[in-house]
């Protein structure tokens, strides 16, 4: 009984610890486009390279622009797990704004801090689902960078975990 204990808690922790690892993919603004892993839909007027004053090296700056953001390339049985967003917003409190959303819910967090960066995070938990896409909108705030992590989904790995524990217990 204490091995089969024993090797539970060993499946249990491999299945746990795959289900963290996952990919991170970052957005610091640095060069010419953007990351070509992320696609940028704006609403407004920002034209993504032919208005250059929006797009400088090491930074984003939305001037009443809402970007729509998603992950191109997610693979089959990937989810994005989180996003992170460091920003500096000189409008005022709750001018800046990371919005994620699920299928069925969103949240949204707006800038604490005036004309000093902070980072913000938001995750799947928050909204109780895997985030689809995500949105960073502002009256006059400068994106430095985005960070968003990819994770598989835990359901097959879970199930994986299930299997073994009832291979062990048929071999009994």
């Amino acid at each position: 009984m204490n091995k089969m204990i024993s090797i539970c808690a060993i499946v249990s922790v491999a299945v746990a610890s795959n289900a963290s690892d996952g990919r991170v993919i970052v957005e610091d603004f640095d060069g010419a486009g953007f990351n070509p892993e992320l696609t940028f839909d704006f609403s407004s007027d920002f034209t993504g390279g032919g208005d250059t004053s929006d797009h400088m090296d090491g930074v984003l700056w939305l001037y009443s622009d809402l970007a729509d953001v998603s992950v191109n390339t997610l693979a089959p049985g990937e989810w994005i797990e989180s996003v992170e967003v460091t920003w500096t917003d000189f409008c005022g409190t709750g001018c800046t704004n990371l919005e994620i959303f699920g299928l069925n819910n969103s949240l949204a967090i707006g800038n604490t801090d005036i004309a000093g960066s902070e980072t913000v995070l938001l995750t799947s938990v928050d909204i109780g689902e895997s985030i689809e896409h995500f949105t960073i909108s502002s009256f006059e705030g400068r994106i430095e960078e985005v960070v968003v992590t990819v994770v598989p989904t835990p359901g097959p790995l879970a199930l994986v975990g299930v299997g073994a524990l009832a291979m062990i217990r048929r071999k009994r």
